[in-house]
């Protein structure tokens, strides 16, 4: 693989900005075929949770070697703590990753725009939801991995160490230390849009860990989905809120995505 970093202005966000991006290698190319045979890739945003940035994923699992079994460019991007959403009074986050963001990297890399999948742990899962069902035209796959499936739940389920630092968070993202998952929750994604329906949807992969603390929650949203007859590939084993359940679900991501593009 070829691992990079890309730091550059986001007209969207008015600021510096960074991605990772893990890249294949063509190891069995010969020489007078790298010019004549260029070959394009499917893309997989890989998106983080709150506490973390765009080099989580790379230095705490093995994303890299996934990557490259399932020919995958994977792109890293830095959310800070925006949940993905734009920020009531601030950064426009939701129209970076729609617009800007997939714009950029398919002018500077070798991918296929119309092979985009995406995916992301707790708040990142958040994200992938959002942004997936939100406009789901624009993906081939989400997964959603520990998703915050409640952002009521959220505030007062979290490790005790977290939990001061989210009533700030939802003030800057929501414009409230309180918003209520009628409003803002993922279960809002599916009842109040119309877009979303079981023929005209991405594949859509919910991994969840036995022992994570947002457990009853996502069984919530996977009922929920089933409900209203959408397709989701649901599994669980053994696992926290941790990267050593994150690094063995990405693995079935990436695999399950590489089989979908066979």
């Amino acid at each position: 693989m070829a691992l990079m970093t890309l730091n550059y202005y986001s007209n969207i966000l008015g600021r510096d900005t960074d991605v990772r991006v893990a890249i294949p290698d063509e190891k069995t190319l010969m020489r007078f075929s790298l010019a004549a045979h260029p070959r394009r890739y499917p893309v997989l945003y890989l998106l983080h949770g709150v506490g973390d940035n765009a080099s989580g994923w790379t230095r705490l699992t093995n994303v890299e070697r996934y990557a490259s079994a399932a020919h995958f460019i994977v792109v890293m991007p830095t959310a800070e703590q925006s949940f993905y959403r734009n920020a009531v009074d601030g950064p426009r986050w939701y129209d970076y990753f729609q617009e800007e963001l997939p714009y950029r990297m398919a002018s500077w890399l070798p991918i296929d725009p119309t092979h985009q999948y995406i995916a992301g742990i707790s708040m990142g899962g958040y994200g992938a939801w959002l942004l997936g069902l939100s406009e789901p035209d624009k993906y081939r796959g989400i997964a959603g991995i520990s998703s915050v499936c409640s952002l009521e739940h959220l505030k007062v389920e979290a490790p005790a160490d977290m939990r001061g630092m989210f009533s700030q968070i939802y003030r800057n993202v929501f414009g409230t230390a309180d918003p209520q998952d009628a409003q803002y929750g993922v279960a809002t994604l599916i009842t109040d849009q119309p877009c979303v329906r079981a023929d005209h949807l991405p594949l859509l992969l919910q991994y969840e860990g036995q022992q994570d603390f947002m457990y009853d929650d996502n069984q919530a949203f996977k009922r929920l989905m089933l409900a209203h007859h959408l397709p989701v590939h649901y599994a669980e084993w053994p696992g926290a809120h941790d990267w050593r359940f994150w690094d063995s679900a990405i693995q079935r991501v990436l695999k399950v995505f590489h089989e979908r593009e066979q």
